[in-house]
């Protein structure tokens, strides 16, 4: 559908999931956003669905950093893992990592259709992204939550973001829900987080923030405190503790270097 002109303008530049008004078959409005993400850019979405699978093998660094900006965002996130057919060491491990860092977490299989009812389920509904790096399978889920062999609604935005398997930001939706399927990414900044707010977008963390002996605890060099406590105990991976100090410390020199 076609735009007016000055809906072209730089800070009024329609993308996939703005809510608009139309004339005649023309475009006249954009709504305003409750929610717009930089990376996948889109707006107005419920739910991030994070898709991973083995292979490629999954980037967990990159991972934290999606589901940081959806907390801060107020959106709720998924982290679904494709190919369980496959495998189901991944499963395991996103469990042990993310069950308390994330609203859901799901095991599915597009090529056989295992765990696609469960995901329908819970996304309907709502508006969802379907976000994570190339060939995990963002497509294929789409197809199997929709059928390979029916008519699919679509509408699309494309992008210029080298060689993907897919390539622009595309909504599938029918009765029961939306779903954007998005080009897979390699790369995340998080310029808008800072370290001190950092935390706070740790689900898992929720309990022990500001109970720790020193007041304004970071959870990193200061002791008595009670976020390491519960990584030594188990009850927070210790991969994704070093993984949120990484985090930090690359917030901290993106600070130093800011200002």
């Amino acid at each position: 559908m076609p735009a007016k002109g000055n809906l072209k303008l730089k800070d009024k530049k329609l993308i996939v999931g703005d809510k608009v008004a139309f004339d005649k078959g023309i475009i006249t409005e954009i709504k305003d956003r409750t929610v717009c993400i930089g990376r996948p850019r889109v707006a107005n979405v419920d739910v991030v669905n994070i898709v991973i699978a083995k292979t490629p093998e999954p980037d967990y660094y990159l991972i934290d950093k999606m589901i940081i900006q959806c907390v801060k965002l107020g959106i709720t996130v998924y982290i679904t893992v494709n190919k369980c057919d496959e495998d189901l060491q991944t499963f395991d491990y996103v469990i042990k990592n993310y069950a308390h860092a994330v609203d859901g977490v799901f095991s599915v299989s597009a090529k056989t259709g295992k765990g696609i009812n469960e995901l329908v389920s819970a996304l309907s509904g709502k508006l969802c992204c379907l976000s994570g790096q190339s060939a995990v399978g963002k497509t294929s889920i789409c197809n199997a939550i929709f059928g390979k062999n029916e008519a699919v609604n679509t509408v699309s935005e494309k992008t210029d973001r080298g060689r993907h398997t897919t390539t622009s930001r595309v909504i599938h939706y029918d009765d029961r829900l939306l779903v954007i399927d998005t080009p897979g990414f390699s790369a995340y900044e998080l310029n808008d987080v800072d370290s001190y707010s950092l935390m706070n977008y740790y689900k898992d963390f929720a309990n022990y923030n500001g109970k720790c002996y020193y007041v304004g605890c970071m959870h990193v060099n200061e002791p008595d405190c009670l976020v390491k406590n519960a990584v030594e105990s188990g009850k927070i991976s210790v991969d994704r503790y070093n993984r949120y100090i990484s985090i930090y410390k690359e917030i901290k020199e993106y600070e130093k270097r800011k200002y």
